[in-house]
């Protein structure tokens, strides 16, 4: 499947580090904790309140519909987003993407094969489960998979990608269906 993010949606997002008005909003919420002069905690909705993932100083946070916060690499964010008006908005691009109503997708064996991603048929509250920013995230069956980044070979074979869930509700809203 091919998903690309709704066009023209705002977000709210900080680079950490930069003592600004949602870093400390995020932090007396306790959806975000500085750890040492480097590095942050991101308590998200994948990661649940016991480990949160991890962000470095420079890294951006931003926050989803729903209020959730995530990190994304710097130079992800400053490659997707634009300033305008005072705010971001996304660039949006082609991603491939997955679900459990669909047949294994390439992406989705590798991934599997690979040891980055497990499936759990026995627990559809935590069905999807990876390590991905220093910490074991989980996301429910009706989530989507989005593959950010595929990195082939040569020969087209896969070498390596990067990946992460996006529950249902926030895909509805922010994502739209390219090719089913």
């Amino acid at each position: 499947m091919i998903v690309i993010k709704r066009a023209g949606l705002p977000v709210t997002a900080c680079r950490l580090g930069e003592d600004n008005p949602l870093e400390a909003k995020l932090i007396r919420e306790g959806r975000l904790r500085r750890l040492t002069d480097n590095a942050y905690e991101v308590f998200t909705r994948e990661s649940g309140d016991k480990a949160g993932e991890r962000a470095a100083v420079g890294d951006f946070v931003k926050v989803d519909w729903g209020g959730w916060p995530y990190p994304v690499r710097a130079e992800v964010f400053l490659a997707g987003h634009e300033l305008r008006d005072g705010g971001y908005v996304q660039i949006p691009r082609p991603l491939m993407a997955w679900t459990a109503e669909l047949p294994p997708s390439e992406e989705l064996r590798w991934a599997l094969e690979q040891g980055r991603l497990t499936l759990d048929e026995k627990d559809p509250a935590h069905y999807f489960r990876a390590e991905l920013w220093g910490t074991v995230l989980t996301a429910p069956r009706d989530a989507v998979l989005l593959f950010y980044r595929i990195e082939r070979d040569e020969k087209g074979r896969i070498t390596d990608m990067d990946f992460n869930f996006v529950v249902w509700e926030e895909f509805t809203h922010s994502y739209r269906v390219l090719e089913p």
